[in-house]
């Protein structure tokens, strides 16, 4: 931005524009660093009205004074926005000024111009900072935003103006009514409108945050894990169809490893590899956080890989595992949970909560090693995957039990 600035405001007649009448029309000029640009006062005077020397009509007339008046009025408004835009540290803009003497106003982004934008920076960065299912997720969020506006304003988008404590918590209520979300799927969209709302104001889009009195709890979920018991009935059930046995060996994998849909996906041979004991173990960048996962494949997960070597979607992909989509696997999920009679609601991240709790806690792994079992960076994320089970309560106090009885 230039340090110095050549400025000037002048008025002027037009003589070429004459209009039937013999009068011209008058005009302020702006002059910044050698760039003019023209505004009409709406006001024609006679040619021979008008004094070049002082830039304004001559005499004192009716005519004379509407006309100086004007003349004044914009010139003082032209000076008024100069000086603003210097002290605000802003670029001396031509068409800044003219705006602020005119009172167009410089166009601001929008709502949606800003989380729209957010969104495709997000698509970018796939593989970079994002995945897939990130994206996908802010996607979510998007349509449910655009939704509401559609819905409570009538309108496309809406001004960054409007924004306050009101259109927060009535959209926190959208989500939880006709948005169909719950409490903590609420909070998901919540946080990320309030992304975009931050980088609003960064940009100086907003003066003040309209988040800043807003709170929303956590509805704390309660996932249980499969018992050893109901692993065991999914494990010697015999499905009538192919399709079955399949998933529910993929869904035993899961549960003998702990690793997320999306980094079981994409499991390669070069994932495996020898570990510090020798034996083989699962080398995985998780793609939910960049962090290092590593695992050592136990027997049950090492045999079901060596069913699968040669099928056919297996030689296929170059992936060691033929997982179909998420939504997909959890759809049969479903169906194996209802013919095997467990009444709990199996999904792809149901056998991650299971190998932290029942394959891993339960046989005496501590806590410890079971955050980096799971790749997690803080172990307060682990203890919600391992849930205390009254069997492991029961193991770990039998010793007491045994001393108090002697």
């Amino acid at each position: 931005m230039q340090n110095t600035h050549t400025f000037s405001v002048s008025a002027i007649i037009r003589r070429t524009k004459q209009n039937k009448l013999g009068e011209v029309p008058v005009y302020l000029r702006i002059m910044v660093n050698g760039k003019r640009a023209e505004i009409a006062t709406k006001h024609f005077i006679k040619p021979s009205s008008w004094s070049s020397n002082t830039g304004r009509v001559k005499g004192k007339g009716d005519v004379a004074g509407v006309v100086n008046d004007t003349i004044d009025l914009l010139t003082i408004r032209a000076k008024q926005q100069y000086n603003k835009l210097i002290e605000a540290g802003k670029e001396i803009e031509l068409a800044l000024i003219k705006n602020g003497v005119t009172g167009v106003e410089e166009k601001q982004p929008t709502l949606l111009d800003i989380f729209d934008k957010m969104v495709d920076d997000i698509k970018s960065l796939i593989g970079n900072e994002y995945t897939e299912s990130t994206y996908k997720n802010y996607l979510a969020s998007q349509r449910q935003l655009h939704k509401y506006i559609e819905a409570q304003y009538l309108a496309k988008d809406i001004r960054l103006k409007e924004l306050d404590f009101r259109f927060i918590t009535e959209y926190e209520l959208y989500l939880k009514t006709k948005g169909g979300c719950t409490q903590n799927g609420c909070i998901k969209h919540m946080q990320k409108l309030r992304k975009a709302i931050t980088i609003a104001l960064q940009y100086d889009f907003l003066d003040k945050d309209p988040f800043l009195r807003y709170s929303i709890k956590k509805k704390k979920v309660f996932v249980e894990p499969l018992t050893k018991h109901e692993l065991v009935a999914i494990e010697s059930k015999q499905f009538s169809t192919e399709r079955l046995n399949v998933i529910r060996d993929l869904f035993i994998f899961s549960c003998y490893t702990g690793l997320a849909f999306s980094d079981a996906s994409s499991l390669r041979e070069e994932n495996i590899r020898l570990g510090i004991d020798g034996e083989e173990w699962l080398f995985v960048s998780r793609k939910k956080t960049g962090s290092l996962c590593k695992v050592p494949l136990l027997p049950p997960a090492k045999a079901i890989l060596n069913k699968y070597a040669d099928h056919d979607k297996v030689i296929r992909t170059g992936n060691i595992l033929p997982l179909p989509s998420n939504q997909k696997f959890n759809a049969y999920l479903k169906e194996i949970a209802d013919i095997v009679g467990i009444n709990k609601k199996l999904t792809t991240h149901l056998g991650r909560h299971t190998f932290a709790t029942t394959i891993a806690l339960q046989n005496n792994v501590p806590m410890e090693v079971v955050k980096e079992l799971l790749g997690h960076s803080d172990i307060h994320t682990t203890q919600v995957y391992a849930k205390v089970k009254d069997e492991f309560i029961s193991s770990a106090l039998q010793p007491l039990r045994e001393k108090y009885r002697e």
